[in-house]
């Protein structure tokens, strides 16, 4: 029996307990597609134990499940990663490692790692099961695939039990491939040229399910919603099956496409946000991306969704070919006095493998770094300061702030102990298994200790460090001990009230990070030191001076008080970033000051020292970004 493991690894992220995004819907259809083949069990690895995971322990569940060959969807924030487990697979036993998936492109040196021994670029569910059938395929090394036929007629996986909606009952429905676009900086057109429309019978079947099982989101995964030809037959059914509206539908769409007649089938159909793709006003940089746009069909497209309650979610993009920091605030103020900054993303240009832009790259003049997310650094026109003096423009313009650092989950107590040099480490169960989240330091802990418990850490996860352990040599072995063991994994270091203020510094410079990155391609701007992006550090002090603001460091007010704070008290810690409350008041008193106080989240940054308090308090202010279930905290 050939036994097959594929995964898909998620986005780095510093929230533990945050929705990860991470579907393997690609998986499934290869493990859909393999069905049938004699002598071979194919298994998708679930995203609640891919998403959560370190690098240590994600590695042995692997090793565990001892797969013959291992096949890794890959994408612009996984691909490093993916390799990385690529090379210790192959060094643990024989493996064949295949991958897949956008970053897959003839044009990208980083698919040909000699740890790889297959790559299948463009649509993969024909090329892998004759992988399994055909001995003689792996020696050719590659296979591509412009066009799978079978995408058409099959059932979407979760009908058939190869696929559950993700921890936060989020769905996704493919609905189409190919666009008709041809976007410069896009990726949907590297491997096919044509459209190719899923079933809407096969469409509605699923959408059923979906309404059956008592799915939240579903998502719908088309560049452009309003390219089919029989969109309207697609709502009108959905709207039929959705009566109640108990199921959210998300999307991309072209806003220049939308009438008032296709707003209504949408409202009635229960779509409530969709991804519209500005891109910029600038008709030079429109028209070196390919991307003719009608500003002003763009608007009245814009508008019948907001009319409609539903949410018109604009892309902006800085650092395009033929844009210059006075166009991309130009494109800004377009947004903000038409009233459309409800929602927006902005993003730098990304030079993917595949893309046209990549390929005229030096024509264009295009700077941009070698490593994923391939984030551009300068254009012929857009200087490398020119990118942060963008962001805070549409930072002022918009009323928004686009690089928020982690909530302030920085709890440590649970149980009814108060004393920290008796505090426990905190575990997560994901599967049938406790994992290490929290790895509390009330004392100096024999490394070997150490050094077993980074086999067991998740994705993220914190070293919160006492008053009690001062000396920063041993620190530096401890975090030289844990990165080691999860080079790719994002992490955040708490200090409770240190004797001196901590150089970070040095803390930096004793990681054994591989090139990690938290929101790498973004934060960059604001904090250009590598490395730093991965790993955050918090002050947790009852000194109210700031000490501690140094790049991706953060220092909290320690509230300790018998009373609770006001409004006012919360205010005069304004300089600082954030207070984290830990009051002796009983359980009851604390969360009755939760319930009065949860507007107050969106103006200050509150944290709780007891862990099922500060659960409670991310479920009430957050509830969109928490993962029910994951964030159950157990002592050791």
């Amino acid at each position: 029996m050939t036994r097959v493991l594929l995964l898909q690894l998620p986005i780095p992220r510093q929230n533990f307990g945050r929705r990860s995004g991470n579907i393997p819907l690609g998986a499934a259809c290869i493990k859909q597609a393999a069905r049938g083949l004699r002598g071979v069990d194919v298994a998708v690895l679930p995203e609640s134990l891919s998403s959560y995971l370190g690098d240590a322990a994600l590695l042995e569940l692997i090793l565990q499940s001892s797969p013959d060959t291992i096949g890794f969807s890959v994408f612009s924030w996984n691909v490093e990663r993916s390799l990385y487990f690529a090379e210790r697979l192959k060094a643990a036993g024989p493996v064949r490692v295949v991958l897949g998936g956008p970053e897959v492109t003839p044009d990208n040196p980083l698919v040909r790692s000699p740890h790889v021994d297959f790559v299948v670029y463009g649509e993969g569910e024909r090329v892998f099961r004759r992988l399994l059938s055909e001995p003689g395929l792996w020696a050719q090394g590659w296979a591509a695939e412009e066009a799978a036929d079978i995408f058409r007629s099959a059932q979407s996986p979760y009908l058939e039990g190869l696929l559950e909606p993700d921890l936060e009952r989020l769905m996704l429905l493919e609905t189409q491939r190919g666009c008709p676009y041809r976007c410069g900086f896009c990726f949907y057109n590297k491997s096919r040229k044509g459209l190719s429309f899923a079933n809407p019978k096969k469409l509605l079947r699923a959408v059923a399910w979906a309404v059956e099982h008592d799915v939240g989101e579903v998502y719908l995964l088309d560049p452009s919603l309003n390219s089919r030809p029989d969109l309207a037959e697609l709502l009108s059914g959905i709207a039929r099956l959705n009566s109640h509206q108990t199921v959210e539908f998300l999307s991309e769409i072209r806003a220049e496409a939308i009438d008032g007649r296709v707003a209504d089938l949408l409202a009635a159909a229960g779509f409530s946000w969709f991804e519209i793709g500005l891109q910029s006003t600038n008709p030079r940089a429109l028209a070196i991306m390919n991307r003719p746009t009608r500003l002003d069909r763009f608007l009245k497209g814009a508008a019948h969704l907001q009319q409609r309650h539903i949410t018109a979610s604009i892309d902006l993009i800085i650092g395009l070919p033929g844009d210059d920091l006075g166009g991309f605030m130009r494109s800004v103020d377009f947004v903000a006095d038409h009233g459309l900054q409800e929602d927006v993303q902005i993003f730098p240009l990304s030079v993917l493998p595949g893309t046209a832009f990549r390929r005229r790259r030096r024509q264009l003049g295009l700077c941009f770094e070698p490593h994923p997310p391939y984030t551009v650094t300068a254009t012929s026109l857009f200087a490398p300061e020119d990118f942060l003096l963008a962001y805070d423009y549409a930072e002022s313009r918009l009323d928004t702030v686009f690089f928020p650092l982690p909530d302030l989950e920085l709890s440590w107590r649970k149980g009814a102990t108060r004393d920290f040099q008796k505090a426990a480490d905190l575990w997560v169960r994901l599967g049938e298994t406790l994992y290490l989240a929290k790895l509390i330091l009330n004392r100096e802990r024999p490394l070997e200790e150490i050094r077993r418990l980074a086999s067991r850490l998740t994705q993220p996860y914190q070293v919160v460090v006492g008053p009690r352990v001062g000396a920063p040599s041993y620190l530096e072995r401890v975090l030289r001990t844990t990165t080691a063991e999860n080079p790719f994994t994002p992490f955040e270091v708490v200090f409770l009230e240190p004797p001196d203020i901590p150089r970070t510094s040095d803390l930096l410079g004793a990681l054994n990070l591989r090139r990690p990155h938290f929101l790498d391609g973004d934060l960059r701007y604001l904090f250009p030191q590598p490395g730093n992006r991965a790993v955050l550090f918090s002050l947790v002090s009852e000194d109210r001076r700031p000490r501690f603001r140094q790049e991706m460091q953060r220092q909290v007010y320690w509230w300790r008080n018998s009373r609770l704070p006001s409004l006012e008290d919360l205010s005069e810690f304004a300089d600082l970033d954030g207070v984290v409350i830990d009051s002796p008041l009983p359980i009851r008193a604390l969360r009755c000051w939760q319930d009065e106080h949860g507007s107050a989240a969106d103006e200050y940054h509150i944290g709780f020292a007891d862990v099922e308090l500060q659960a409670r308090w991310l479920l009430r202010t957050n509830p969109d970004d928490c993962v029910p279930g994951v964030m159950n905290w157990r002592r050791a």
